[in-house]
């Protein structure tokens, strides 16, 4: 197994916040120690580096078409990602919607 130092260790915690898998299954992905990986997490979730902690990945099941809809709300990030939704959109569930009132709150 390789040693990682702080800097590459940090790239790799990042990368795992966002990958969606298990400490576990991310460490073996990457061929590192699990404990080794348990270690590192801990030691940066408590020097509170999550910089992406909090988020929910959102998929949507059909592409957006030139229907849409009227445009009902829209989120504009520093990062100019840009987040719309338009009234084609019926019926979305409840957890949809307080995650929508989340962000921009």
């Amino acid at each position: 197994m390789k040693r990682y130092d702080h800097d590459q260790m940090q790239i790799l915690f990042e990368q795992w916040l966002v990958s969606g898998l298990t400490k576990k299954d991310f460490a073996i992905n990457h061929q590192i120690l699990p404990v080794t990986f348990y270690y590192w997490t801990r030691k940066f979730e408590q020097a509170g580096a999550s910089p992406v902690s909090g988020f929910q990945q959102i998929t949507i099941a059909e592409p957006p078409n030139a229907n849409q809809g009227e445009l009902m709300a829209a989120i504009q990030y520093p990062s100019g990602t840009r987040l719309e939704l338009y009234s084609s959109f019926q019926n979305l569930s409840d957890s949809y919607v307080k995650l929508l009132k989340s962000l921009t709150s």
